[in-house]
């Protein structure tokens, strides 16, 4: 356990300092920001724009940052030689594999709690309240962040914690100034569900692939997937039935990320009903831990038998 944590540790730290990474985050917290000006365009429903397009937004570059970081960070090693040293070593391939997974995991887990901070700060601004906590609480945020990097020794280790910290201040500030948590705080859950499946999915492919064909099926098996409750109640007269059938039996397989993306509606009906949407959730991330497990698993299989020399 103690070399996959070490493996880990050093994908996070690789991935953060990634430029194109820290760039993809940029321009996500602009398109969160940009949904407050987006928001006034819209007749009566302001908060709805800035919840579903924020939602959608953090669920997107997610994604992208799953797929970025599943097709290169296995495939840098490689390249570079390094797995040459690291593999005599006394670490197995699937331990090595594992660790790779989970820095790429960590990495977008805190990127995704950013981005969650963000959205939080913006609804919360979106209601017209008093904006003094908001703006404490990010002053506070700056600070904790300068002081933890000037006092540690490895600076990117601070931001998993500081990343935590920032959400829970968002989401007190945002509970005070009136913004519904549940639902999205139930999406930034979902997404992380969302990311587990699609980093063991690139993983599989990075496997024995390259960088650029791991990015292209990964996303591949992404949009297929979001398609899938499509493809089951798809009803087709150019299509024989026989192969509307095989569609079906292939989704049921087939990893189905809309389980991710069930929308505010889906959300809000289950509040609304005074049904909790934990149970939904709890299945969601259930099926994403068991299929990201099994695909680890497949994907350790053929990252043994791959040749180096």
């Amino acid at each position: 356990m103690l070399r996959i944590l070490a493996v880990a540790t050093n994908t996070f730290r690789e991935a953060v300092r990634d430029r194109v990474l820290n760039g993809v985050l940029g321009i996500a917290i602009l398109v969160l920001i940009f949904t407050l000006a987006l928001a006034q365009l819209s007749l009566d429903q302001q908060r709805r724009v800035v919840l579903d397009i924020g939602i959608a937004s953090i669920s997107l570059f997610s994604v992208v940052m799953s797929v970025f970081l599943g097709s290169s960070l296995l495939y840098k090693e490689i390249e570079r030689k390094t797995l040459y040293v690291i593999l005599p070593k006394p670490i197995r391939r699937h331990e090595f594999l594992l660790g790779k997974y989970l820095g790429i995991v960590i990495t977008v887990f805190v990127f995704v709690s950013i981005m969650g901070a963000v959205q939080l700060g913006v609804a919360t601004a979106q209601l017209g309240s008093d904006a003094t906590e908001l703006y404490i609480g990010l002053a506070g945020l700056l600070a904790l962040l300068g002081a933890s990097m000037y006092r540690a020794r490895d600076r990117t280790a601070v931001l998993v914690p500081w990343s935590a910290v920032g959400l829970f201040v968002a989401s007190v500030v945002a509970s005070r100034a009136g913004v519904q948590l549940v639902p999205i705080l139930c999406a930034l859950v979902l997404t992380i569900g969302e990311v587990l499946v699609l980093s063991a999915v690139a993983i599989v492919f990075s496997a024995f692939s390259t960088p650029f064909l791991t990015a292209l099926f990964t996303t591949g098996v992404w949009v297929v997937g979001r398609s899938a409750d499509l493809m089951i109640s798809m009803k087709s007269r150019e299509l024989p039935e026989a192969m509307i059938e095989l569609l079906r039996k292939l989704v049921r397989v087939w990893p189905n990320f809309n389980l991710f993306v069930p929308g505010q509606h889906t959300l809000d009906q289950q509040l609304s009903a005074a049904a909790n949407p934990a149970g939904y959730v709890t299945a969601s991330m259930s099926y994403a831990l068991l299929y990201s497990s099994l695909l680890l698993v497949f994907a350790a299989l053929l990252f043994r038998r791959r040749d180096f020399i």
